[in-house]
């Protein structure tokens, strides 16, 4: 082996260099490269006078393509694999436990995670808590008998009413709910006039019962009224009077749907006595309804448009999901009876027993996501190479790989124990969680992109060749032969290094 007595100048030639030592900063790359290309186990010294030819490559030469590349550089950080925290599930309503899932089940979406007053509350997919009752409208109805006597039938809870339904019978005589906003006060007939009449009139021809067109509609109850009247209570089964009295028709914003009956059949009622509890009016509407339309077609149910508005539509849908598991509520769901998480749940424990009673801010049990997570401390100094969706690369303790994404990272970071520096809490989610089969608590690592360059020109890093002298170069084949060629080292990454240079694309340099 000799020593190097020439070495590359910037045009790509070699040049002597024994009477101009490089510069420190050059000194300094050398031992880095050198380094390097020790690691790979290669040592390479270059002798050649100027201007003359490394000497024929030969049959056995390894050589390998000059690449425009995108590289890489990663950090790797240590991680724990293991489940997330579990956290309370809350009663939602008042009642009594009357079952509760063991700890280690795992609830689906649509599963029953407890019941109260044996009612089933169920977990929905969603990220807003449920806060309010949601039926069909947003204003709320108190439904008074109208009239005493004997209540013979009333509508169940969740059943829809729309204008022209019965809603409730006292001695067995129908009431029937009409859509309009002034309460029913006075009896309707011949000669009277006001904004009731109007009311009356605009919901019976809506009904169909003026198929002539005879009625004018406005503020007077003429003869033309009585005979609308009258068509009506024949199609009921009613005394043909033409005139219509409290007790016999309810006015609502309408369509209505029944919450809870306040009275129960067989009670003798006054015209005062509430008997239904029901929403009406505009349909009900936001966020958290658009989730639950979600949840429902997830689940096979079609509440039509995905709108965020409780139109008939949905409330068809909640009445045919709530039909199969059993629930009383039908087509209507009260805050309580529902709990929505955006992941299956595992049971942790139970805080509540089966025959306690409980309040809607009572803790029932603990549950945590089924899925299992990375969970790793973030030093401070490399604070900005993580955010919620950074995607990296988990390495399991099989040394196999799988991809995972940032899911959360503390906004404040906590001193480590014995000095070890401040650090952010990060979890990291895994694309394919299956992967990890039933390990928990192992130690993994998180690897990240913490820097890069795009479109580069690049060789194997064995292939940069570091003189003795100073400088780097390439050992380019020109025709049967080589020749040096200078360039300057940039990047490192993916086992590649950036070069800068007298070559392109496509050129053959030699692997040592």
């Amino acid at each position: 082996m000799v020593d190097v007595v020439d070495a590359p100048s910037e045009t790509g030639e070699v040049t002597s260099t024994a009477d101009n030592p490089p510069p420190i900063w050059k000194t300094s790359l050398f031992w880095v490269v050198t380094g390097l290309v020790l690691v790979a186990a290669v040592v390479i010294t270059v002798v050649v006078s100027r201007g003359e030819s490394v000497e024929p490559i030969g049959e056995v030469a390894n050589t390998t393509e000059v690449v425009r590349a995108d590289l890489v550089e990663e950090s790797t950080f240590e991680g724990t694999l293991g489940r997330p925290e579990a956290t309370s599930i809350f009663a939602g309503t008042q009642g009594i436990v009357t079952s509760i899932s063991e700890p280690g089940t795992v609830i689906s979406f649509g599963e029953e995670l407890f019941t109260v007053d044996n009612s089933p509350v169920v977990l929905f997919e969603g990220e807003l808590p449920s806060y309010r009752d949601l039926s069909l409208g947003d204003t709320q109805i108190t439904v008074p008998a109208g009239r005493s006597g004997v209540l013979t039938w009333l509508a169940g809870v969740g059943e829809v009413v729309e204008s022209g339904d019965v809603f409730a019978r006292i001695d067995e005589a129908p009431v029937v709910v009409l859509e309009g906003s002034v309460p029913m006060y006075r009896v309707l007939r011949s000669g009277v006039e006001g904004e009731d009449v109007l009311q009356l009139e605009e919901a019976l021809v809506a009904l169909g019962y003026d198929p002539d067109g005879t009625v004018t509609v406005d503020e007077e109850y003429t003869s033309a009224t009585t005979d609308l009247v009258e068509r009506w209570q024949e199609a009921l089964g009613l005394s043909e009077t033409g005139r219509v009295a409290p007790g016999e028709v309810f006015f609502a914003p309408l369509p209505a749907q029944v919450l809870g009956q306040q009275a129960v059949v067989g009670a003798v009622v006054s015209s005062t006595t509430p008997i239904i509890q029901a929403s009406g009016g505009d349909p009900l509407s936001g966020s958290d309804v658009i989730q639950l339309e979600r949840a429902l077609e997830a689940l096979g149910h079609d509440p039509g448009p995905v709108d965020g508005v409780y139109d008939l539509d949905t409330a068809s849908a909640v009445e045919e999901w709530t039909s199969t598991i059993q629930m009383n509520t039908k087509g209507w769901l009260p805050v309580g009876s529902v709990v929505f998480l955006p992941t299956r749940v595992r049971v942790v424990d139970h805080v509540s027993t089966a025959g306690a009673s409980v309040t809607a801010a009572s803790s029932v049990l603990t549950a945590a996501p089924e899925q299992t997570i990375i969970r790793m401390d973030l030093p401070a100094q490399d604070q900005e190479l993580m955010s919620v969706g950074t995607p990296v690369i988990v390495v399991l303790p099989d040394r196999s790989e799988t991809p995972g994404t940032v899911s959360y990272v503390s906004s404040v970071a906590e001193l480590a124990p014995q000095g070890g520096g401040a650090t952010f809490d990060v979890e990291i989610t895994l694309e394919t969680p299956s992967v990890v089969g039933d390990l928990d608590e192992a130690p993994v690592d998180v690897r990240v992109v913490s820097d890069s360059v795009d479109n580069v020109l690049a060789v194997p890093v064995t292939a940069l060749l570091a003189l003795s002298e100073g400088g780097y170069a390439v050992e380019v084949v020109e025709g049967a032969g080589t020749k040096l060629v200078a360039v300057e080292p940039g990047f490192f990454g993916d086992g590649l290094v950036e070069i800068i240079g007298s070559v392109e694309a496509g050129t053959l340099v030699v692997l040592p």
